[in-house]
């Protein structure tokens, strides 16, 4: 699908680029040197963590497409802060229940909130009772959840000062905690009014969509600095990028970021365009596509690159490992499939 953009968002995009290309690691070592607060007040000044705020109509300040422009761009720089955690899937959460004030206080950037997910990374909790994780957590203050009743599902806030400890995960760009044991009913304070069925979906085919987004973004980054590195690598006196096995792999490597590009930008505009069981069918999809090819694009990458590829100093690792992540969160393609079936083949 070829994507245009607006004059306004082609301007987001450039924005973005540039916070992401000043907040991103270039080797590993730098994850523990980059200033991410410097990088989150930039994100709020730019106003980008108030796209999924409300204005006074009550529509979004930014549509699908905008948001996943962003998103892309901070994964592009494998930036480490909690963009899709605090600014989209938690203040879109907040905005649904009608809890407007709470997601203009996420918007400022000077509080951060973010999701807890289930114990596989692939649902949104709900709560009481299970293990969870707070995923993209970094900075976060509390993290937010469901529970079921009689009117819908309710959103619910939980502190993580207390009961969550840090947890071991693929992803060196993002922090992940884990609770320390079930979340009891006593933990939990309701937040807003209850989500209806179609808001609930709503929210999924967005967060749906920004996470491939962010994969594309890691993908698209991860084969351009392959290229590059072929037109400088020097190998029995000529460039790599002369063999023809180098130019398959990125070649191939390309094909595939560049379909699950196209997927996404289709999910971007139809999160706000077209009704709901559509949506989420075209964010499943892009989801679907994405992590299909996570792995292998990336995995191709660190080939490329040869021995140096291989090693924790080099940046490869890091798009290799963002990109597994993301495809576990909120469900692989193993769990997207099964629900696209089922609304193929029996309309539900």
């Amino acid at each position: 699908m070829l994507a245009l953009l607006s004059d306004e968002q082609q301007m987001l995009k450039e924005v973005a680029a540039q916070i992401a290309g000043s907040a991103g690691p270039s080797n590993p070592s730098d994850l523990n040197t980059v200033d991410r607060a410097a990088a989150w007040r930039s994100l709020a000044q730019a106003g980008l963590l108030a796209l999924r705020t409300r204005d006074d109509d009550g529509r979004p300040v930014g549509s699908g497409v905008e948001v996943a422009v962003v998103a892309e761009a901070l994964g592009a720089g494998l930036v480490p802060v909690p963009y899709l955690g605090s600014a989209v899937l938690a203040t879109e959460l907040l905005a649904l229940a009608g809890a407007h004030d709470e997601a203009e206080a996420l918007s400022e950037g000077d509080a951060r909130t973010t999701v807890l997910l289930d114990r596989h990374l692939s649902a949104l909790a709900v709560l009481p009772g299970e293990q969870v994780y707070a995923w993209d957590a970094d900075g976060a203050a509390d993290a937010l959840a469901l529970t079921a009743g009689p009117d819908g599902h309710q959103v619910v806030r939980v502190s993580l000062d207390t009961g969550f400890v840090p947890a071991t995960g693929a992803d060196l760009t993002r922090t992940l905690l884990r609770s320390d044991g079930p979340i009891d009913e006593a933990r939990l304070t309701p937040v807003g009014r209850p989500l209806s069925a179609e808001a609930l979906l709503r929210w999924e085919a967005l967060a749906l969509t920004v996470i491939s987004a962010d994969i594309v973004g890691v993908m698209r980054a991860a084969v351009a600095r392959a290229v590059a590195y072929t037109k400088e690598r020097v190998q029995y006196g000529v460039l790599i990028g002369s063999f023809q096995a180098v130019q398959h792999l990125c070649a191939e490597a390309y094909v595939q970021a560049e379909a699950s590009a196209s997927a996404t930008n289709y999910a971007a505009w139809a999160v706000d365009e077209l009704d709901v069981a559509e949506a989420l069918m075209a964010a499943r999809t892009a989801k679907t596509q994405a992590a299909l090819v996570a792995r292998e694009v990336t995995e191709t990458v660190m080939q490329v690159f040869g021995g140096i590829g291989q090693t924790y100093e080099h940046i490869a690792h890091v798009h290799t490992r963002r990109a597994l992540t993301d495809r576990q969160v909120l469900g692989d393609e193993g769990v997207q499939l099964p629900r696209i079936a089922d609304v193929r083949l029996t309309g539900e």
